[in-house]
Parts: structure tokens; C-alpha cells; sequence
């Protein structure tokens, strides 16, 4: 009965997210919402981003963790996904990432060289969004990055 739960309350978030992270309307495009980036390019999102993960609708054992990733201005980026052991799972760990990031107004779409994809939505200077956990492909994980201000 409980691992039903589990599933149904996935599925309500998984639908949730899709849906506020879904297209706008006509009275709501991206160049009038607040913060919105229409036309981004990758010298827009240069930068060190830093955030977290978590695993969308877990139990015990459930899959989080930190990520930062270097933008760089021609459109590759290097990333770090490190992920924490908690009880009932044995997934701690670190991963590597790199690739090209392309921006396409609000979504930013990461190419990882292993051939994964993962789209992000933007605000100002917050990415977010939901995604398969690119290590497993198994759980469903809700991302959040946010740009590190440079130093002067």
C-alpha cells in the first residue's frame, strides 16, 4: 500500500512540475515575466553555477546532493555532481560532467558528452527543473542552480 503512495505522489509531482515548468501562454510569454531570459546565449550564462538535487518523491534512501558547474562563454561547460549516502542507499559518490549548453529562451538544454541530455528552465540567474538522475536513469530528481556573484 505505501510503495503505491510513493508512485501516485510521484506521478502528482511529476505532473506539477511539468506543468509550471511548461510553455507560456500568450499573455504570459517569457518577455514579459519577470526575470525571464528570452534570448540567452552562452556568454549570458557564463559562470560558475551552484546548487543542489534531490530525488522527487523518494522515501528512505532517497538520492540528493550538491552540483556546481563552470559555464563558459563558447558554450561548454564542466560539471560536478556529488551525491550524499544517507541510510538504505549506497550511491554517495562523485560524477563528472561536460559538455555544450545551449540556450533556447527560457530553457537552457546541458549536451553531456555521454550523450545525456538534460533542459533546464531559466529565471534570472536560477535554473531549474526535473530530470532522470543522469548516473542511474532510474529516479527522477528536481534541480535548482543558481549564478555565483564574480569576484571582483
Amino acid at each position: 500500500m505505501s510503495t503505491r503512495i510513493v508512485q501516485l505522489t510521484s506521478v502528482a509531482l511529476l505532473v506539477l512540475a511539468a506543468g509550471c515548468a511548461g510553455p507560456l501562454t500568450e499573455n504570459g510569454s517569457a518577455s514579459t515575466q519577470p526575470g525571464a531570459w528570452p534570448s540567452a546565449s552562452a556568454v549570458d550564462l557564463a559562470g560558475t553555477w551552484r546548487g543542489a538535487f534531490g530525488e522527487v518523491g523518494a522515501g528512505s534512501g532517497h538520492i540528493h546532493g550538491d552540483i556546481v558547474c563552470q559555464i563558459n562563454g563558447d558554450g561548454t561547460y564542466k560539471g560536478t555532481w556529488v551525491n550524499y549516502v544517507v541510510a538504505g542507499s549506497s550511491r554517495g559518490g562523485r560524477r563528472e560532467m561536460s559538455g555544450r549548453v545551449v540556450a533556447d529562451g527560457g530553457n537552457v538544454t546541458f549536451n553531456d558528452s555521454s550523450g545525456s541530455q538534460m533542459i533546464l528552465k531559466r529565471n534570472g540567474n536560477t535554473l531549474y527543473g526535473v530530470t532522470l538522475d543522469p548516473s542511474g536513469k532510474r529516479a527522477t530528481l528536481s534541480i535548482e542552480l543558481r549564478r555565483t556573484p564574480e569576484a571582483p
